[in-house]
C-alpha cells in the first residue's frame, strides 16, 4: 500500500528543503555550535569529576541526563519569535556515554540499576561521547574518544596524565582519529576537483567517489592492525534524514559507504582463497540476482561528492593487533527484553533509547500509555529520545547546579527518576505495539573464522534477526559464506572475546561558492575538529607506510586540509563559553564571529 500524495509534492522534502542557503547554513551552523559546547561542557564534568577530583564523582546515568539538558535547554530560546521561527528543534541524538568494547547505545536512566557494569569509570578506560542536536530538522551529530587517566595536574588549562595510554585501546583510537581527519579532508576535497588528481596520481579522474572513501578508511585501518567496526559510515544526511531511524525506514536514495562484517568476509576469502567467484559480489545484483537500482534505498559505494552536500562522517576503530587468530569483529546486540545475559562476563543493561515508528498506528488500551504516547508524538519527532525527556523536569536547571552544587543535583534527580517510573508504566505497551522500536545496547566482540567454517546453518540465508534491524542489502552479514544473522548471533556466546571500541564522529557542509562568508567553497566543519575534539595522549607501536603510494595520498590530503590558502578552505564550527551559558542560559546571543573560526 503506498500513501496517497501529489506529485508535486513527493519531493518538496528532499529536494525543495536540501538546498544550501544562508538560512539553512546557520541553522546547521546553529545546531554545531551548541553540539562543540555539549561536548566540552561533558569533557569538563569528566575532568572535574575523575581526572582532577575536584567534584564528587557522576555516574553515567548523570553524565547523560546533564549532557541532555545541556542541549535541550541551550536550544530553548532560539529561533522562537517572528519570521525564523521553527516549529521543531532540540536533541537529535540523546547523550551516549559508551566505555572500552560498548559500541553504541549505552545511555542509561537515573532509575535503571542493571547499569552498575559502567556506572563509574576506571583508570585506563576508553569513554565514547556521542551526542547531536537539530534546528528544523537540520542535524549535527559528533561522537569523540577520551581516555580516563589516573588523577593528574590542570597544566595551562589542559590534563597533565602521567604517561600516555598504550596497547590495543591506543591503536584503535590513533585510527579513528585519522580515518576521520582524512576523511573529512577527502570530502572538502570535492570542493576543489583540480587538487584530487595531484593528490592521488591522477588515479582516480577529478571526482570524489565512494568507494574512494573506502579505501582511503581502510588502508588507515590496516596500518594500525584495526578493523572498521560494522556500523561505520560516511552518510550524506538530509533534513530530518541523519540515520536516526535506518533499518525502520527505508530511505530514498540512500547516499553513502556502509561497513558490514561482509567487508571483512571478502578480506579474509582474499588472503586465503585464490577463487574470485568465491569472493566477488557484485555491488549491483543482490542475493537472488536481482538488478538493483542505484537511486534506491540500498548502500551501494557508486556514487559521487558534489558541492552543497552535508554529511556524516562516522568511523569506529576495533584493534585486533593483539588476538593471534583469524577472525572478524562482529556486534553482539545485549538482551532488550529482561536486561539479563548469562555469560558471566557479560553486561547487564537495559536499552534506554527509543525511536518513535509513525508508520505504525494502534490504539492503545492503558491510559498511562496513551498519556505517553501522546507526549512522544508531541515532543519528540522523528528523532530517538528517553524517558527522561518525557518529564516535566527535564531539562533540569543547570544555573542552578552551577551555583548551588551537588545537593541540588541530588534533589533536580529525584524530580525527573519520579516521572520516569511513571511514564515506564505505559512504554511497555507501546513497545509491544510496535509503535516505537529500541536503540538496543551492542558490544563489539571478535569471533575466530574457525568457528564460523565448522557452525552448520540449516536455516541458510533466511535466519534474519528481527530484533536488530540494519540497512537494505545488508541483511545477511556473511553473504559469501551464507551464514544469516541469527546463527552469526548464536556463535558469540561461547566463542567470541570483546574488543575495545574507539569512534570519532564529525558532521561537515560542503558550501559552494558565493554562499560561504569570503565567496570561495568551503568545507564547514560543523562538530569535530582541533578546538573540542583533540586526541588524548596516547602510543601505538604502529605508523602510516609512507612507501605506498595510497598513504602518501593520505597524508597530502590531510596536510591539505590544514592550509586555508593554497589547500582546502576548512572552517570549524567553535563552541560557545560555558560560563555564559551557565550563567545566562541563552544560546541565541551568540553572533556568528564567535560561531566560527
Amino acid at each position: 500500500m503506498e500513501l496517497a500524495i501529489a506529485p508535486q509534492d513527493q519531493d518538496i522534502l528532499l529536494k525543495t528543503k536540501n538546498v544550501i542557503n544562508e538560512s539553512i547554513l546557520n541553522k546547521y551552523r546553529l545546531a554545531g555550535q551548541v553540539s562543540q559546547t555539549a561536548l566540552v561542557y561533558i569533557t569538563k564534568l569528566i575532568n572535574d569529576s575523575y581526572h582532577l577530583q575536584q567534584s564528587p564523582k557522576l555516574s553515567t546515568a548523570e553524565l547523560c541526563l546533564l549532557g541532555d539538558s545541556f542541549l535541550a535547554s541551550s536550544l530553548e530560546d532560539v529561533y522562537k519569535k517572528g519570521e525564523n521561527s521553527v516549529d521543531e528543534k532540540g536533541i537529535a541524538h540523546p547523550v551516549t556515554i559508551d566505555v572500552n568494547s560498548v559500541n553504541g547505545g549505552f545511555s542509561p536512566e537515573i532509575d535503571d540499576d542493571s547499569s552498575s557494569n559502567f556506572k563509574f569509570f576506571e583508570a585506563g578506560d576508553i569513554v565514547t561521547i556521542t551526542l547531536g542536536c537539530h534546528v528544523d530538522g537540520y542535524t549535527s551529530n559528533l561522537s569523540h574518544t577520551l581516555v580516563i587517566y589516573p588523577p593528574g595536574e590542570l597544566s595551562e588549562g589542559e590534563i597533565r596524565p602521567t604517561g600516555p595510554l598504550l596497547g590495543s585501546k591506543a591503536d584503535a583510537i590513533i585510527a579513528a582519529h585519522i580515518a576521520n581527519e582524512a576523511v573529512v579532508n577527502l570530502l572538502g576535497a570535492a570542493l576543489t576537483p583540480e587538487k584530487l588528481s595531484s593528490i592521488f596520481n591522477g588515479n582516480v579522474g577529478s571526482a570524489v567517489t565512494g568507494a574512494m572513501i573506502r579505501k582511503v578508511v581502510d588502508e588507515i585501518a590496516a596500518s594500525f592492525k584495526c578493523v572498521v567496526v560494522p556500523g561505520s559510515r560516511v552518510r550524506r544526511i538530509r533534513r530530518f534524514l541523519a540515520g536516526q531511524s535506518e533499518g525502520i525506514v527505508a530511505e530514498k536514495e540512500y547516499k553513502g559507504v556502509a561497513w558490514s562484517e561482509a567487508d571483512q568476509e571478502a578480506a579474509l576469502l582474499e588472503k586465503a582463497s585464490t577463487s574470485k567467484e568465491l569472493i566477488t559480489l557484485s555491488d549491483k545484483t543482490n542475493l537472488k540476482g536481482k538488478s538493483i537500482n542505484q537511486v534506491s534505498a540500498i548502500p551501494t559505494d557508486e556514487f559521487v561528492v558534489v558541492p552543497g552536500e552535508v554529511y556524516i562522517v562516522d568511523l569506529k576503530m576495533a584493534s585486533i593487533a593483539e588476538i593471534k587468530e583469524v577472525g572478524l569483529v562482529t556486534l553482539e546486540t545485549l538482551d532488550g527484553y529482561t536486561g539479563k545475559n548469562h555469560d558471566k562476563d557479560a553486561i547487564n543493561v537495559k536499552p534506554s533509547i527509543f525511536v518513535r515508528d509513525f508508520a505504525v498506528q494502534h490504539t492503545l488500551k492503558l491510559k498511562t500509555s496513551r498519556q505517553t504516547l501522546n507526549r512522544i508524538d508531541k515532543s519528540r519527532s522523528v528523532y530517538p529520545f528517553k524517558l527522561s525527556h518525557l518529564s516535566d523536569s527535564f531539562p533540569i536547571d543547570l544555573k542552578k547546579l552551577h551555583s548551588e552544587g551537588p545537593a541540588a543535583l541530588s534533589e533536580e534527580i529525584q524530580k525527573v527518576n519520579k516521572e520516569i517510573r511513571a511514564a515506564r508504566l505505559g512504554l511497555s505497551e507501546i513497545l509491544n505495539n510496535h509503535l516505537a522500536v529500541t536503540r538496543n545496547v551492542q558490544v563489539a566482540r571478535f569471533l575466530p573464522l574457525q568457528y564460523i567454517l565448522k557452525t552448520a546453518n540449516p536455516t541458510g540465508a533466511h535466519g534474519y534477526d528481527a530484533e536488530n534491524p540494519t540497512l537494505p542489502g545488508l541483511e545477511l552479514p556473511l553473504p559469501r559464506l551464507g551464514v544469516s544473522s541469527l546463527k552469526l548471533k548464536s556463535l558469540l556466546k561461547k566463542n567470541s572475546v570483546a574488543v575495545p571500541v574507539a569512534r570519532e564522529q564529525s558532521t561537515v557542509v560542503l558550501v559552494q561558492q558565493g554562499i560561504s562568508a569570503g565567496g570561495r567553497p568551503e568545507l564547514l566543519r560543523l562538530t569535530g575538529g582541533s578546538k573540542t575534539c583533540k586526541p588524548s595522549w596516547v602510543h601505538s607501536n604502529y605508523q602510516l607506510d609512507e612507501s605506498k603510494d595510497l598513504v602518501k595520498s593520505i597524508l597530502t590530503l590531510i596536510k591539505l586540509g590544514q592550509d586555508k590558502r593554497f589547500g582546502i578552505n576548512t572552517r570549524e564550527t567553535q563552541p560557545m563559553k560555558l560560563t555564559n551559558i551557565l550563567n545566562s542560559g541563552a544560546a541565541a546571543a551568540s553572533s556568528e564571529d564567535q560561531m566560527m573560526e
